[in-house]
């Protein structure tokens, strides 16, 4: 994905909400490399640029959500399943980030990020033993968040 697709896509997400009066900040690429060290990962380049725009929804953390009951993380609070779910590691996707929950973790969106560290794929997370794919391109899962799309909500 070209890094003007995800630019784009922040932009008009920074806008989505600033009109529901939500605020978020920018974080520093040395918070991003703190981040991956503490969770032994490397974003992909797409996340890190997310991440570098903003951080989340930081005026809502922890405990409240956008108008259609969405939150998504600041950086630090970005979890893996084995910390959200106090799993055995034996049971749990050791490469798969908790980025983003539903109506107070009725569900959670995570990002499954492959081997090679460029590929990933965005699901839906209702337990730590499921996780449905519904794209693979953090540019589309933002359009299908703005638009309110029923493909976020069917696990």
């Amino acid at each position: 994905m070209g890094m003007n697709e995800i630019e784009d896509a922040m932009n008009r997400l920074l806008e989505f909400w600033k009109n529901q009066e939500i605020i978020s900040a920018a974080n520093s690429l040395d918070d991003i490399l703190h981040f991956e060290f503490s969770k032994n990962v490397r974003l992909p380049d797409d996340f890190r640029s997310f991440y570098l725009m903003n951080n989340g929804m930081l005026n809502l953390y922890p405990n409240y959500f956008d108008n259609e009951g969405f939150l998504f993380y600041p950086l630090e609070e970005v979890t893996t399943l084995e910390e959200e779910f106090d799993a055995d590691k034996t049971i749990v996707d050791q490469n798969c980030l908790i980025f983003a929950e539903f109506m107070h973790k009725s569900w959670w969106y995570g990002v499954r990020i492959s081997k090679n560290e460029e590929e990933y794929e965005i699901g839906i997370i209702p337990e730590v033993s499921k996780f449905k794919v519904i794209t693979k391109k953090l540019e589309e899962f933002i359009h299908m968040y703005m638009i309110d799309s029923s493909i976020l909500y069917n696990y």
